[in-house]
């Protein structure tokens, strides 16, 4: 991607802002957490509880195809260019 459309698609994305309670971004027009705003005090921690379970579970994830990324690229890097005995 060139310079040019990395500035013109960035241009394009509305502008985000980090809400202090929960921490995650929301559209800086709507003025509000679009996350927690009308969530209370416990309702907010089960949240941010849960939240960190599921970037848990993707960086778990993402170990398990790196993983396999690698098994698959070993044995592929095996049957190229390797001849067989006649």
């Amino acid at each position: 991607m060139s310079l040019g459309m990395s500035a013109a698609w960035r241009a394009m994305q509305p502008k985000q802002e980090r809400c202090e309670r929960c921490e995650l971004y929301y559209p800086e027009h709507l003025g509000e957490c679009i996350h927690c705003s009308k969530l209370s005090d416990a309702q907010l921690i089960i949240f941010k509880a849960h939240h960190q379970e599921t970037l848990e579970s993707s960086f778990d994830l993402g170990k398990y195809f790196f993983v396999g990324a690698i098994v698959i690229g070993m044995l592929g890097s095996k049957g190229v260019g390797s001849k067989g005995s006649v």
